[in-house]
């Protein structure tokens, strides 16, 4: 019988592990995939990392590997297991049962932080987009970059982190948004001269040759003209549709309902972070790891 499993070894479900080793709970976090680090290893690991009060601004990478070094200075506490994904998770009269692709486990409490889980990027919707291997849905590296044009689409925070880190390499990025406002924070990319603004405008047709786009024909919304923009790169920030297995829980949103100790349907089983939903629930790095300090709390009242 363990005392708490944590399903998903993203940042939230990392630093999770981390209170839990400091609070003396000993158990397991199952991570699906062979490397941790959920989204930001697998998208963003160069992107700054900025609204964690405790750490200065860092990269998305070096704040994983603080996390895992955290967790791993415990020895007796939490145990991480790689490549063993959960597939349900049930109460019994003896405990909550967890079944993964590997064994059945008990434990007194579990955490859910599994953020969007399986995620597929949005496109632009234009015919055959996929086949071209310069419409990049993701941003691992900056330095093959180099003054480079650079075109992005997006305006949320994402989008607006992947202009910054661009313009670092290259004096020639442009960043294109439907709308005459941005969802992010604007002031991210406000001082930069070298990045061009275009809105509101949106993707309509490709210019191809071979394997590669050339060019992008944007249309303005607003007045209905059509414009060419030129490019080496073209990443596409749409955000991702989230896939989620909520395991049957009740939902709220597209995340599974916690109340305000984030505690879900079915009791002794919490939900953090993305994969959490109430009502101004917001859907960044710091709100999670709040809401992991009140679940560890609670859970501590459990099993102690």
């Amino acid at each position: 019988m363990h005392e708490l499993i944590i399903v998903g070894g993203g940042p939230i479900g990392l630093y999770a592990a981390i209170l839990a080793n400091k609070k003396g709970i000993k158990g397991l976090l199952f991570e699906s995939s062979e490397v941790l680090g959920g989204q930001l290893m697998e998208l963003y690991p160069e992107k700054e990392i900025v609204d964690i009060p405790e750490i200065p601004m860092t990269t998305a990478k070096d704040y994983i590997d603080h996390l895992i070094m955290q967790v791993n200075k415990v020895k007796d506490g939490i145990v991480i297991h790689t490549q063993e994904k959960v597939l349900g998770i049930a109460s019994r009269k003896t405990g909550i049962e967890i079944k993964t692709t590997k064994d059945t486990y008990l434990t007194k409490t579990v955490i859910i932080a599994t953020g969007l889980g399986v995620y597929v990027p949005r496109k632009m919707g234009l015919p055959d987009e996929d086949k071209y291997s310069n419409i990049l849905y993701s941003l691992k590296s900056v330095n093959h970059l180099r003054d480079k044009r650079v075109v992005i689409m997006g305006g949320g925070d994402s989008a607006l982190d992947w202009a910054k880190m661009s313009s670092r390499v290259t004096k020639h990025v442009t960043i294109v948004h439907r709308r005459n406002e941005f969802r992010g924070d604007y002031k991210t990319i406000q001082e930069i001269s070298t990045i061009t603004v275009k809105t509101p405008f949106i993707p309509v047709t490709l210019a191809v040759e071979g394997s590669i786009v050339t060019a992008l024909e944007l249309e303005n919304v607003a007045t209905s003209e059509h414009e060419w923009i030129k490019g080496d790169f073209f990443f596409v920030n749409y955000g991702h549709i989230p896939m989620s297995d909520f395991f049957g829980l009740e939902r709220l949103g597209i995340g599974a309902k916690v109340d305000e100790k984030m505690m879900t349907s079915l009791p002794g089983v919490f939900a953090i972070g993305d994969v959490a939903g109430y009502q101004g629930k917001l859907k960044r790095l710091a709100p999670g790891l709040t809401e992991a300090k009140i679940a560890i709390n609670e859970i501590i009242k459990r099993i102690k």
